[in-house]
């Protein structure tokens, strides 16, 4: 029967639009939903995402997330931003409140991992009015005793650059690329997780056929498992590719070497004499990376006005970099790990020379070309310092040339001793040992190293 007072399901007023304006809670829990402090952490308008209202951020508020028109329910006309803020996680976890982000558009979340970078950790695109989110920890297992902390877990970035089989490393890449992972280990946190070993006896009982007694033997089974010790340690590792860089030639061959000793008059066993007395005859670690040993004096010196750097001149001047001693100083030293023998060759062990990348790779953030200039490269350890008289157009042009073979060490090589130090020539041609170890190391150069190239010619000759 019809009924018409009845006006069916319609509603009397019209329902209002929601706001376009949500409130967005970020908090950081671990698999177990523990709360992980102390993260720093970047929360971004997400790609693509339009500009704006500036984010009202902060603990609650009683106060309207934007202005509104008076008698309105519309919000007023605000300015438009692209918006991004930082914040660290308490010890509840949480990282920030946002009381006015825009309905359905995504928010970045990203936390900074320990080389300083800021990583894409989650996407998340807010509809409700109020919502809360909890980033959860990923979880990465390096080996069956080590798990990495929530926290570790967050801030490590195994993302590690790697080169290509038959690739040349340049120092732009080395510096910018891979210069965050040399020298910094990656410090991780078990969590009391180790492995142990159960080893069980056993008695075996057998006749001695000599005496015909019986004999027992015991032997040990080891049965390892991993167990949980309650006692968290922090250990250290390196996740940097072992290979660095793919030279074409590794060895000097004979007619190289005897190709450079026609063009400089010189016996074959002279110029290999000096190979192994600066590098013990190769130029490259097995890394693939050119041997180098960083001078702190001469970066100093490089890193003065080039009207300041002439002898005599170049040490009373103002150090540019005095809180770094042990990268700039008038003073040679500083190299901490593989000090100079007493003869004063050096030691190229891999752990020497990426120490001595570490500090090169520090210096070029604070002077690239000073740092460059600074480093003795390859077989024969000349010294970035002299590249424009060696013939090159820049440092980071003979540091480019080194890292490509062994034969472009020895080219530089002999334009070094042609065109930076003929008196060093003249003393290898003559076998004057002394005379060309103060030529070519300097006059403070030890006494021993003379006896050293001596012995070393006499292998080769």
């Amino acid at each position: 029967m019809n009924k018409p007072h009845h006006k069916g399901n319609a509603p009397t007023h019209p329902k209002a639009p929601p706001s376009p304006f949500v409130e967005v809670i970020i908090v950081f829990r671990d698999a177990l939903n523990h709360p992980i402090e102390g993260l720093a952490v970047r929360v971004a308008a997400g790609t693509g995402a339009p500009q704006a209202a500036a984010w009202t951020i902060g603990p609650e508020t009683d106060e309207p997330a934007v202005p509104f028109a008076p008698e309105s329910d519309t919000p007023a006309p605000v300015a438009t931003v692209t918006n991004s803020t930082d914040a660290v996680t308490d010890g509840d976890g949480y990282a920030i409140t946002i009381h006015n982000a825009a309905r359905d558009q995504p928010l970045d979340v990203l936390v900074r991992n320990r080389h300083g970078q800021y990583v894409l950790k989650a996407t998340v695109t807010p509809t409700k009015d109020i919502v809360a989110y909890a980033i959860t920890s990923p979880e990465y297992h390096l080996e069956a005793a080590t798990q990495l902390t929530p926290k570790d877990a967050f801030e490590q970035d195994l993302t590690i650059p790697v080169m290509k089989d038959g690739e040349i490393m340049t120092m732009h890449r080395l510096v910018n690329e891979f210069g965050p992972y040399i020298g910094s280990a990656q410090k991780v946190t078990e969590q009391g997780k180790v492995k142990k070993d159960f080893p069980t006896k056993k008695k075996e009982v057998q006749t001695d056929p000599a005496t015909e007694r019986p004999k027992t033997s015991i032997t040990i089974e080891h049965h390892y498992r991993v167990v949980d010790t309650g006692m968290p340690r922090t250990i250290a590792i390196n996740l940097l590719a072992s290979r660095l860089n793919f030279p074409k030639t590794l060895d000097i061959s004979d007619a190289k070497y005897a190709e450079i000793a026609r063009k400089i008059n010189c016996e074959v066993a002279a110029v290999r004499a000096v190979a192994e007395t600066e590098s013990s005859g190769s130029g490259f670690c097995d890394n693939g990376l050119p041997k180098i040993r960083f001078e702190r004096h001469y970066f100093l010196r490089a890193s003065l006005p080039e009207n300041k750097r002439a002898s005599g001149v170049w040490q009373k001047q103002k150090n540019p970099f005095p809180k770094v001693p042990d990268l700039s100083w008038p003073k040679s030293g500083g190299y901490s790990v593989g000090e100079p023998l007493d003869d004063g060759t050096w030691t190229h062990s891999d752990r020497d020379v990426m120490y001595q990348y570490e500090r090169m790779i520090r210096a070029a953030n604070l002077n690239s070309d000073a740092a460059l200039m600074a480093c003795s490269w390859g077989a024969f350890q000349v010294m970035g310092y002299f590249y424009k008289e060696c013939g090159y157009s820049s440092p980071e042009a003979l540091a480019n040339s080194v890292m490509t073979g062994i034969n472009e060490q020895l080219d530089l090589f002999f334009a070094y001793v042609s065109y930076v130090s003929p008196i060093a020539l003249d003393a290898l041609k003559h076998k004057n040992w002394q005379s060309f170890a103060q030529a070519y190391n300097g006059a403070d150069c030890p006494p021993s190293y003379a006896a050293t190239m001596k012995k070393n010619y006499d292998k080769y000759k």
